[in-house]
């Protein structure tokens, strides 16, 4: 089962105006952001972002380094792959509790709409992974000239 993400919802903002997150979408045409079930030992949690001119993926993954990090464009789809190793010393080791997760992870994102997935940028900062997808112009509904030659 796969989780639909940019769906308008009202968001509260801090001088107390409700705004209507999304509205970017009606403006620059429609994005949708599908996150799809995958098999891995963990799954760092993520926001989607919808901006005027770019979607922004950001993944919280602390404690990973830069260069554990794969991201791949596939088709339609947006795959990060990685691994957080553990910070514990090797051998054995007796927890009294163990909540964080260690290891490889996956996360895989489908993208519908107008974005540019040849453009898509990736960039590692503070333990947050942002991947920014450029959106570009929905041509649908335009109406375009055909001219009509004879013979």
């Amino acid at each position: 089962m796969s989780r639909k993400i940019g769906v308008s919802r009202p968001r509260q903002k801090s001088s107390g105006e409700v705004r209507e997150e999304g509205a970017a979408a009606r403006r620059t045409g429609h994005v949708l952001l599908l996150d799809l079930p995958v098999q891995s030992a963990c799954q760092p949690p993520s926001d989607v972002v919808e901006m005027d001119d770019s979607v922004r993926v950001l993944l919280e993954i602390p404690g990973v380094l830069t260069a554990s990090v794969q991201v791949r464009v596939l088709g339609n789809r947006i795959e990060v792959t990685g691994e957080k190793p553990p910070d514990f010393p090797a051998g054995e080791t007796s927890f009294l509790c163990l909540e964080r997760v260690f290891g490889k992870f996956q996360r895989t994102f489908e993208v519908r709409g107008s974005v540019n997935l040849g453009e898509v940028s990736a960039r590692m900062a503070n333990g947050v992974l942002v991947i920014t997808i450029p959106k570009i112009a929905d041509r649908r509904g335009r109406e375009r000239r055909i001219p009509v030659t004879a013979g």
